[in-house]
């Protein structure tokens, strides 16, 4: 069955109040959301039941071409590293360009202006919340998302159509 992705921005990333606003229902499994926020990890995000994914900490990566794309190496910044056709997706820009980023949203073709909005959020202090659902739990992921406070959500096909 093809999955899809629902996401909404959340106004923090506090693990204790996304945990009681959405893993109190019956619609959410906890262990499908993940969060990405630029907080600094802590205890309490370690120990939580929701996955954290934190952003511009300084990640480590051994993927040349995004170290040479974020300018975080020498190595042929002067000339354009996208290459047509070969080179990785360009909609995912700023935070989202993180590896493991794109790893979690790799089969989801997230428009760029969505993206874009994510990043602003998450620049702003809040976080984008997704899960990955099956077509018949993503209408009513998607109200618990707005029923706990969640900003623009939406829901993205996979790109792969079946995974």
């Amino acid at each position: 069955m093809a999955e899809k992705l629902v996401a909404g921005i959340a106004q923090s990333s506090d693990p204790g109040q996304l945990e009681d606003s959405l893993c109190s229902t019956p619609t959410v499994n906890c262990d499908k959301l993940a969060v990405i926020t630029k907080d600094a990890p802590t205890n309490d995000h370690e120990e939580s039941i929701v996955t954290f994914m934190h952003v511009g900490q300084g990640h480590t990566t051994t993927d040349t071409a995004h170290d040479v794309i974020t300018g975080t190496t020498g190595i042929l910044t002067s000339i354009d590293p996208n290459v047509p056709n070969i080179s990785s997706d360009n909609r995912y820009i700023g935070f989202f360009a993180e590896p493991h980023i794109i790893d979690h949203l790799a089969d989801w073709p997230i428009p760029e202006d969505q993206v874009q909005n994510y990043n602003d959020a998450i620049e702003a202090g809040r976080s984008v919340v997704t899960y990955k659902a099956t077509g018949d739990e993503a209408p009513g992921v998607e109200q618990t998302f707005r029923d706990a406070g969640l900003r623009n959500v939406k829901t993205f096909e996979t790109a792969i159509g079946n995974k």
